[in-house]
């Protein structure tokens, strides 16, 4: 049986994703989120069979019904999507103890911990596609902690990357800017020329599917953010951060 699993699925790029992995003719999407009702109104919308995890991936024991799920069915994972993502902006003096560890816990544990589990059912010429962000192209001030989790993630990709190339299982770090999805609108403060560069998730997930295809290590699906990654390999850190004053 081959399966899809893909976190975060019931909105935003995770959703955007499901859809476009939707018509790759696979047996069944494992669909994973925190909401029942909302992943069950988007497995509404595809035409694959949807398998429902629905829990709270910020808690550990949650990734035992689906580690159970994979010993029991034993399926051929082609893709795996961790898209699954929270974030706070504002002073890290400002962000409480709480919204601190939970974008820890879902951007980082989270993701690596579902990695893990399905690491040993993915197959050769599998993809793995790993959402991070052009945050995590450099610290940002008033974004510190959800940047540094995205740094994780791109560093992460990179290295499972070089690990599974024996296999040929290609890996890609999915690094868009600003995305318009309920995440984005639901931050505070967030300036107007991020507002004018949001793209949407369908396009982020277009643009993924297809760098996978080619086996790129990262997706920077606009041409704005290609020029924030270009930035943040010839300009030093300690001259980058004078613009955020």
């Amino acid at each position: 049986m081959n399966i899809a699993i893909i976190s975060g699925a019931s909105s935003g790029i995770g959703f955007a994703l499901a859809k476009e992995i939707d018509t790759f003719g696979y047996d069944e999407l494992w669909l994973i989120s925190s909401s029942e009702e909302k992943l069950l109104k988007a497995s509404k919308e595809l035409k694959t069979k949807s398998r429902i995890f629905a829990f709270d991936l910020s808690k550990n024991d949650s990734f035992d019904v689906i580690s159970t799920a994979l010993s029991e069915k034993k399926p051929n994972v082609m893709h795996l999507v961790c898209s699954a993502g929270v974030g706070y902006n504002g002073n890290f003096e400002s962000i409480t103890q709480e919204a601190a560890a939970k974008m820890i816990d879902i951007n980082v544990r989270a993701l690596t911990t579902l990695t893990t589990i399905a690491l040993p059912y993915i197959e050769s010429h599998a993809k793995i596609l790993l959402i991070a962000s052009s945050a995590g192209f450099m610290p940002q001030p008033s974004f510190a902690v959800y940047s540094a989790t995205k740094a994780y993630v791109i560093s992460f990709s990179r290295a499972l990357r070089e690990e599974l190339k024996k296999k040929k299982i290609a890996v890609t770090a999915v690094c868009p800017g600003p995305v318009d999805t309920p995440f984005f609108s639901g931050l505070e403060n967030v300036k107007d020329y991020k507002k004018k560069y949001a793209i949407s998730p369908k396009k982020v997930a277009k643009k993924a599917i297809k760098a996978s295809k080619k086996n790129k290590a990262l997706s920077v699906p606009t041409f704005s953010m290609k020029m924030v990654l270009l930035a943040s390999k010839i300009i030093p850190i300690s001259i980058i951060m004078k613009f955020y004053k």
